[in-house]
């Protein structure tokens, strides 16, 4: 930002009528430019002691030091903003990442499930069939289980 351009936005800045990108331009160049600076000042003061005899209100003492208040509140409300987006994009990312997960263990388990099917097909086997020969193979080993403990008892 040039001078020319935060001499126009001093008052907008005083009434706290600027977005946010034009206040943080605003206050990096006021930290480097010493004249504007000074103008500020001298703006800030006359708006704020003419806005209170129009109220019929007591004038500031110190209208330098309410400024830096109003500057200092400025720069934390940017910097609490700026954390603020941070945070909301490093939990976007880390949404995104757990759908993109769970999207491929989901594809990974459905591709197993049509793989399976596939095999079957192939194969003639149908799942009734597995099923059976399982319930065949669980029976016969706990036959031979049952033997073997029936022939330890008799020695």
């Amino acid at each position: 930002m040039d001078c020319k351009k935060a001499m126009e936005l001093m008052t907008q800045f005083i009434n706290e009528q600027l977005n946010t990108e034009d206040t943080e331009a605003f206050l990096n160049h006021i930290d480097s430019c010493p004249e504007c600076r000074e103008e500020l000042e001298v703006t800030y003061s006359l708006m704020t002691a003419m806005k209170q005899l129009d109220a019929d209100e007591d004038l500031s003492e110190n209208y330098i030091e309410e400024l830096n208040q109003k500057i200092e509140t400025c720069y934390l409300d940017e910097l609490k903003r700026k954390r603020s987006c941070a945070r909301r994009r490093v939990v976007l990312a880390v949404v995104v990442s757990l759908l993109v997960l769970l999207n491929g263990i989901t594809a990974n388990e459905k591709r197993e499930e049509e793989d399976r099917r596939f095999l079957r097909r192939i194969t003639g086997i149908e799942e009734s069939e597995i099923t059976k020969e399982n319930e065949v193979i669980a029976t016969e080993e706990k036959g031979e289980n049952g033997q073997n403990s029936e022939c330890e008892n008799e020695e």
